[in-house]
């Protein structure tokens, strides 16, 4: 499961912060990185080989985060064991980097693992030369595995991906979630195609990059609660009810903080951002504000009778929601002013919402696909939890929604749904792990039993019957139940010790 590397919190520093250059002592581009933790940058064997020269002159390899204002700047080295060149039928190439100082206060790149990708609009940002301060290619699309790699197409005329993008993160245009990296490009000019390294790939390889795989980045926004029709005098009592059923459904942040209460009628936008501004200018909750905004809680009400409705909603209500809050809007009827852009950002917000749900639907299957075959590798009559026909079911029927549906209602049943799928990825992501170290287990007590039965057999004592009655039952336990590896360790470690005996005595 993936560490916390602050991308929840980091809500600072610009987008994509965890997006770094590499450069040589002499500042010369070498190629790009991710940030993947404090101190670890994830990057291509290549980008970094291409210092190898100059190394032996006692140059050294810098990273600068280009992410960050003021585009901080440190040195680095290569992890030891975390090195895989590529080859020439498009494998490997991934290496990863200590950084000489940590930053646990910039957000890794979030990493998810899928299958088969393809056909997804992707963005990515290098380096080509002139562009030593950095390039976006924001149109380009997964056209499919070719090998372990996978196609990257740029529409053209455009800019493509090109030299000086290897390493740089392949985002998913719709979640900015992190599908791959950029190993290479065709060299045709005329042609836009490059490919990436999936991130599921870059695991076999560098398997501690695992450690920072996690689920689709949230959307920053909060929920925006639209209420049509009159609430009465005791607005906290109603307020603290909706947000407890936010967030009852989404399960995210325990507890409430109220941070202030408007009523708009008659006011106009600029004294109603007043007024929200002191009723959350306390430090606890501007805090809270800055750190964990969906903790806080905000009611503007009678936005209707407002002096400018859609005003109050665009310079007050909008930059809340933007910056995480939960905030309550209420209206007097259903064809109030201002009500149709309120429901407009929660369509949109729920659109959004689809798109990460769908990404996790993809990221469960998966999950149940690799385990499914884990399963059978090790012969385990384990049944693998399948809940992704369900959710796939759940997620169209929510598509198919559109703007028919009150988007209230839409809104709760995404979060619920966001929420089981995210817990069967992790349940999935636990019992792979479970059955991975089992199946390492197994294969260590393997290689020993029959490790020691060739230096038996070596010894001359393959017609020992006292071992061979020890050697059929501890081989039978590892063949019958290759899942449940401690139930032969006992049988193995006796052979192993019989066979020692036999040796020291001969």
């Amino acid at each position: 499961m993936r560490e916390d590397n602050g991308f929840s919190a980091g809500r600072t520093g610009g987008s994509e912060p965890w997006r770094v250059c590499l450069l040589s002592s002499s500042g010369r581009i070498l190629g790009a990185g991710m940030l993947l933790a404090e101190s670890t940058v994830l990057t291509c064997a290549h980008v970094v080989q291409a210092l190898e020269k100059e190394a032996l002159s006692g140059q050294h390899l810098r990273v600068r985060f280009v992410g960050l204002d003021g585009m901080p700047e440190t040195r680095a080295e290569v992890r030891p064991g975390c090195w895989v060149l590529p080859s020439a039928d498009r494998r490997g190439d991934v290496a990863l980097l200590d950084l000489e100082e940590r930053f646990p206060q910039v957000p890794g790149a979030p990493l998810v693992r899928l299958g088969v990708v393809r056909d997804r609009a992707v963005h990515t940002y290098g380096f080509p030369r002139p562009h030593d301060h950095g390039l976006w290619v924001n149109d380009a699309v997964l056209a499919g595995p070719a090998g372990e790699w996978v196609q990257v197409n740029s529409k053209l005329p455009g800019e493509r991906v090109r030299r000086g993008f290897s390493g740089a993160g392949v985002i998913d245009k719709a979640t900015g979630a992190v599908l791959g990296m950029v190993v290479t490009e065709y060299t045709d000019e005329q042609v836009g195609t490059a490919f990436m390294l999936p991130v599921e790939v870059i695991i076999r390889y560098v398997p501690e990059v695992a450690r920072w795989v996690g689920p689709p980045p949230r959307p920053p926004s909060g929920p925006l609660i639209v209420l049509i029709g009159e609430i009465g005098s005791d607005v906290l009592p109603y307020l603290l009810a909706q947000v407890r059923r936010e967030r009852r459904v989404a399960q995210r942040v325990p507890g409430e903080r109220l941070a202030a209460i408007v009523d708009a009628t008659g006011r106009t936008a600029e004294k109603v951002a007043e007024d929200v501004s002191a009723g959350i200018s306390t430090e606890e909750v501007t805090t809270v504000l800055a750190t964990t905004p969906e903790a806080v809680a905000v009611a503007v009400t009678g936005i209707d009778a407002a002096r400018a409705p859609e005003e109050v909603l665009t310079g007050t209500v909008k930059p809340l929601v933007d910056k995480g809050a939960t905030v309550l809007a209420q209206f007097a009827a259903p064809d109030s002013p201002g009500l149709r852009l309120a429901r407009r950002w929660e369509n949109e917000r729920n659109a959004h919402g689809l798109e990460r749900l769908a990404l996790l639907v993809d990221m469960v299957e998966h999950e149940e696909e690799r385990t499914r075959e884990l399963v059978v590798r090790l012969g385990s009559a384990m049944a693998v939890p399948g809940r992704s026909a369900d959710l796939r079911l759940r997620l169209g029927a929510l598509r198919s929604a559109g703007e028919r549906i009150e988007p209230g209602r839409v809104r709760r049943a995404l979060a619920g749904t966001e929420r089981d799928a995210e817990a069967a990825w992790r349940e999935l992501g636990r019992l792979h792990a479970d059955l991975g170290v089992r199946g390492a287990r197994h294969d260590e007590l393997h290689g020993r039993l029959r490790g020691y039965n060739a230096k038996a057999t070596s010894a001359g004592l393959m017609e020992d019957e006292e071992l061979a009655e020890l050697y059929r039952p501890a081989m039978a336990a590892l063949t019958t139940r290759p899942d449940e590896p401690e139930a032969a360790a006992g049988l193995v470690e006796r052979y192993v010790r019989a066979v020692r005996r036999r040796l020291e005595g001969a």
